[in-house]
């Protein structure tokens, strides 16, 4: 069983903050990210297959830890770029 922990990172460039989800060997596994600039959370797997309740305990410490945004925006209301159709 792999174990596995997160960590803050932040991009100047990006206008972001991240919490990475990253194996035993300190490899980032997947990424939420805060874009600032334009208000949107976004989640970044890098094609790898990561187990669905690690992914939702994942998603909750982003929410959590994440804040708002700087501009005070709550996380709940981010910009959103896609749609999910549900039939």
């Amino acid at each position: 069983m792999k174990i596995l922990r997160y960590q803050f990172a932040s991009n100047i460039l990006e206008d972001a903050l991240s919490v990475e989800l990253i194996d035993e060997t300190g490899a980032e596994i997947a990424d939420i990210c805060r874009y600032d600039g334009r208000n949107e959370l976004k989640l970044n797997t890098f094609n790898n297959d990561i187990d669905l309740e690690v992914l939702q305990a994942f998603i909750e410490v982003a929410r959590r830890e994440l804040g708002a945004f700087e501009d005070g925006t709550p996380l709940s209301n981010a910009q959103q770029t896609q749609t999910l159709l549900i039939d």
